[in-house]
């Protein structure tokens, strides 16, 4: 685990991009994301990075009580701040650990959501090898942003933080990371609405 990145987000919970609950322009974002991670009622999730539990909220909505949602952070503040937004949801777990560190239940995971992480990964192939052997066959993969890549990366370069390294690849990098993982690259969009790119694991 990165202490220096999960003291950075420490600071950053109460912060409007974190906290802030999703507003009219978010919500075209918002319908996109679960539209093309073809979330339904049952799945079992699994959602890296989960901040204060934004989206988190809005996923557990989506698979009910009859699936499940692990979401994790590096962040104690982010983990306390997701478990209250999500309490009373027995169907939700919120843990503390780098996705690198977690290791998947028997059953494995249908869909990967990664909202707002991606970046962050100190190794990015090593972490997205690990989110793949955590999908079941067919699972998707998503990587979600509500900024287009230019705007993120240039957000991050002029932090001068901890953060100020931390990019989205261009796209043929990130190509060349989805097939050497095993994934079927499916969309990768790049616009008004944010990033997103959808990868699934072959059937078996």
């Amino acid at each position: 685990m990165n202490r220096a990145k999960a003291e950075f987000f420490d600071a950053q919970v109460a912060a409007g991009w974190a906290a802030e609950e999703y507003g009219d322009t978010e919500r075209p974002k918002l319908e996109r994301l679960l539209q093309q991670s073809e979330l339904q009622p049952g799945h079992w999730v699994l959602e890296p990075g989960c901040g204060t539990g934004r989206l988190s909220e809005v996923l557990a909505q989506v698979v009910g009580p009859t699936g499940h949602l692990v979401a994790t952070d590096i962040s104690q503040g982010m983990v306390t701040a997701c478990r209250k937004r999500v309490a009373g949801l027995s169907w939700v777990r919120v843990e503390r650990l780098a996705v690198e560190d977690y290791h998947a239940p028997a059953i494995g995971f249908d869909r990967v959501v990664c909202h707002q992480v991606f970046p962050h990964f100190d190794d990015q192939p090593a972490a997205l090898a690990h989110m793949v052997k955590l999908l079941k066959p067919a699972g998707v993969l998503t990587v979600v942003h509500f900024m287009p890549s230019a705007v993120i990366n240039d957000t991050h370069r002029k932090a001068g933080t901890v953060v100020e390294k931390d990019m989205l690849p261009p796209p043929e990098e990130m190509r060349r990371m989805i097939k050497q993982a095993g994934l079927e690259l499916e969309t990768l969009a790049d616009d008004e609405l944010g990033y997103l790119l959808k990868a699934r694991l072959p059937s078996a």
